[in-house]
């Protein structure tokens, strides 16, 4: 007699900025295993596809398991009622609501941005954010936290949630207004890549330079926005492939009678993809300066450390005291990490240039010399980055 497939349903949104489809293939490698049958539908009676589903007619799917993106109290009260083992992964609550959560460590996303702005040595800290959201409370707490432990302190200006017909100078007005009033440099983290994108905006009408008056990061590295403005928007990738294999196993869990977990469990964000709207870095030492300008100005190049103490106008035992002091590594290590740094941008875009070209544009010549690097540093290969940071 055959045995009947179990089923599992993902009731989630059309996308998510972090990348829905990532989320699918995690969720999806993890049923392969289990021999699970996933299926998948946007739940939204207001979606432009052609089936979307009503929450309560998702009853009717007569399913084993479910994950579903919830962040209603009066959804999550109908979902109680059914005897279906199911795990939320909405953003918004600082509590379980009696059926299992996975979240973003989002207090762990506020502390890489506060890290990646103050290795750029700015001593101004500011944290724009969305007004009585769970998620964005605690990306500034961990932004805020971080800065604390620098011994800086963050700023923070929040507004409320904007809904998709709320008018454009509704979200963009008080930014500029908030944006005229900050200590400059500054480096501003941003809740996610569409408020970052909406900061760059506002900073060119006003007249500020990013990154050299405000260096500015964004959440989620969402290619469509990152890639595609002007400069190129620096983000904290979220790790949506490991979210979408965590909620399956979790799921497997509470079908096999598991314990369900009295907290969310968070799945840590990956890393911080630096592009243009960070590619800047300010130093107290003019000597330092001078070898940080040489640098970015000649990464793709091939130099000997000679000629960046020549630029820096000391000599290459005293650059090397002085670099050390200041940034707390060799000139030597900061050119491979920004060769990096470079890499790892191209690479991240969709129709990225082969390896070994990649490897001659960010200076380290070979392609051989690349995956070594990417290896000793990173722990990982190119291809395997790539794999793991694309966001959708």
């Amino acid at each position: 007699m055959k045995t009947r497939q179990i089923k599992i349903a993902l009731a989630l949104p059309e996308s998510k900025p972090w990348g829905i489809t990532r989320f699918f293939n995690g969720a999806n490698d993890y049923a392969a295993k289990q021999k699970w049958l996933l299926t998948a539908c946007p739940v939204d009676p207001e979606s432009s596809d052609d089936f979307p589903l009503d929450w309560s007619r998702l009853k009717s799917w007569h399913i084993d398991g479910l994950i579903v993106h919830a962040n209603n109290l009066k959804q999550l009260e109908l979902f109680r009622k059914w005897r279906v083992p199911m795990v939320n992964i909405g953003e918004d609550f600082n509590f379980n609501c009696q059926i299992p959560r996975l979240a973003l460590n989002n207090q762990r996303i506020g502390r890489l941005a506060a890290e990646h702005l103050i290795g750029l040595g700015l001593k101004n800290l500011v944290y724009h954010g969305v007004q009585g959201r769970w998620y964005s409370d605690e990306r500034m707490r961990g932004f805020k936290q971080a800065a604390k432990e620098a011994n800086l302190t963050a700023a923070s200006f929040l507004l409320p949630h904007m809904t998709r017909d709320a008018l454009w100078n509704e979200r963009y007005e008080p930014i500029k207004r908030w944006l005229k009033t900050l200590p400059l440099p500054i480096g501003l983290f941003a809740v996610h890549d569409f408020r970052a994108l909406i900061v760059l905006s506002a900073c060119r009408d006003i007249g500020l330079r990013v990154p050299e008056d405000v260096a500015v990061i964004g959440t989620d590295n969402n290619l469509m926005v990152c890639e595609f403005t002007s400069p190129t928007l620096t983000s904290v990738c979220v790790n949506a492939y490991r979210m979408g294999y965590e909620s399956a196993r979790l799921l497997g869990q509470l079908m096999q009678g598991g314990e369900p977990p009295k907290e969310p469990v968070l799945i840590d964000p990956s890393e911080v993809m630096a592009r243009a709207s960070t590619d800047v870095l300010h130093a107290d030492d003019p000597v330092v300066r001078r070898a940080v300008q040489f640098l970015q100005q000649n990464y793709s190049k091939s130099f000997t450390m000679d000629a960046v103490a020549e630029a820096a106008q000391v000599s290459r035992r005293l650059l090397e005291m002085r670099f050390r002091a200041e940034r707390k590594t060799s000139p030597a290590m900061f050119l491979i990490n920004l060769r990096l740094q470079k890499a790892k941008a191209m690479f991240a875009v969709r129709d990225c240039k082969p390896t070994e070209e990649i490897a001659r544009v960010c200076g380290f010549g070979t392609g051989k010399n690349l995956r070594a690097a990417f290896q000793r540093m990173l722990s990982s290969s190119p291809n395997k980055f790539m794999s793991n940071s694309t966001s959708s």
